[in-house]
């Protein structure tokens, strides 16, 4: 008999699954303690549906996390002050400096600023070629 686990059972699968099981296991256990339904043809072909799309790929799967992990975080440049102002600009080489500084290996492309030129913070996107993005925070002080 085939159900659709609406809970996590651990000897046939998470929730969501379609699973084949007998039907006096299903009938004494899984539907009494609300664990399963029947699977109906459209819960089949909705769990069809979802096999055939396309899965993640590996890369894709590394920057998804990437971008997690790097989201939020705070990197701080100090730069000389010349009158007031920064004596050199920030780019997007100090930026994947400081990445670098705290483990993270992001390819320089993939930072989406314009030198910065004045103290402050700076909210600082980085967009991944599979679409994924990321807010740093780019925090530049007097030296």
């Amino acid at each position: 008999m085939l159900v659709s686990l609406i809970a996590d059972v651990r000897a046939l699968g998470p929730l969501g699954a379609i699973v084949d099981v007998p039907e006096g296991y299903a009938r004494s256990f899984l539907f009494p303690e609300h664990l399963a339904v029947l699977a109906s043809k459209d819960v089949i072909a909705a769990d069809k549906a979802l096999d055939d799309r396309p899965k993640e790929t590996k890369a894709e799967r590394e920057e998804r996390e990437l971008a997690a992990s790097i989201d939020g975080l705070e990197i701080v440049r100090s730069v000389k002050e010349d009158n007031g102002v920064p004596a050199v600009s920030v780019e997007k080489e100090d930026v994947k400096q400081g990445l670098k500084e705290l483990g993270f290996k992001i390819p320089l492309e993939c930072i989406a600023m314009k030198p910065l030129k004045e103290f402050g913070t700076f909210d600082i996107p980085v967009v991944f070629p599979t679409g994924f993005e990321s807010q740093l925070s780019l925090i530049i002080e007097a030296a």
